[in-house]
């Protein structure tokens, strides 16, 4: 049996405590860990009952019972709908009536128009595109889901009542088309630091035993029945 063997094998005790502080250690780390956060991320296009952008051609209007003109639909108006609704989305109004309808969700909200962005000095550049994204962020997919597209769903609701309640005509008005709704994750719980923290300590608790093993060397009696036995010679 080599030494360093021998000494774990001597000294048990000490290896045994090694092994129950380093899946304390290693179960400390993985318990400080975050847990997963999911985001529900859901694009809305921002359009009207004309759909101009899936047109070629501009919608035409009767203007007079007699005669007709073409009048193209002012899709910056869209745009710069897109650019106002993520302060409305994010109202206290849109909140109520998403619990009233849906009732209660839990997460985080993150409302902003697509391809804007904000510079280094604190200058908004607005979207170009009449694209809203919509994310919820919660540590259950099903929780960030819910919340993401109730909100989607009870700003629709509020934004045609709103449009009613100020006489706005059907063909005027603006409205919102859910693009689909996509999940990722982010963080959660990793095993690689904690199997390697608690590694290091079993490793030191081994040393330890060597150690103590060499400050409290065996017996001499001990270590002659330990030593293989060497063959005799016979002399002729």
């Amino acid at each position: 049996m080599s030494p360093t063997l021998h000494a774990l094998v001597r000294f048990w005790w000490i290896v045994a405590a090694g092994l129950v502080a380093a899946v304390l250690v290693a179960g400390a780390l993985a318990a400080q860990q975050p847990s997963p956060l999911y985001t529900a991320t859901e694009n809305v296009l921002v359009t009207s009952p004309s759909a101009p952008y899936l047109r070629t051609v501009p919608a035409a209007t009767k203007a007079k019972p007699a005669a007709t003109s073409t009048v193209q639909t002012d899709t910056q108006a869209l745009v710069n709908a897109a650019n106002l609704y993520p302060l409305l989305i994010q109202s206290e109004a849109v909140a109520k009536l998403r619990e009233k309808l849906y009732g209660p969700a839990r997460g985080t909200l993150a409302v902003s128009a697509l391809a804007s962005s904000t510079n280094t000095y604190g200058v908004y550049h607005p979207s170009p595109l009449p694209v809203i994204t919509v994310k919820a962020s919660a540590h259950r997919p099903a929780a960030a889901q819910k919340l993401a597209v109730d909100t989607v769903k009870a700003f629709d609701v509020w934004i045609v009542n709103r449009q009613k309640a100020s006489g706005i005509p059907e063909a005027q008005r603006i409205s919102v088309d859910r693009l689909g709704v996509k999940m990722r994750s982010t963080g959660g719980t990793s095993y690689g630091l904690p199997l390697f923290a608690g590694f290091i300590v079993l490793l030191g608790f081994c040393g330890l035993a060597v150690v103590a093993d060499r400050l409290r060397p065996r017996p001499a009696a001990a270590v002659e029945e330990s030593a293989p036995a060497r063959p005799h010679r016979h002399v002729a």
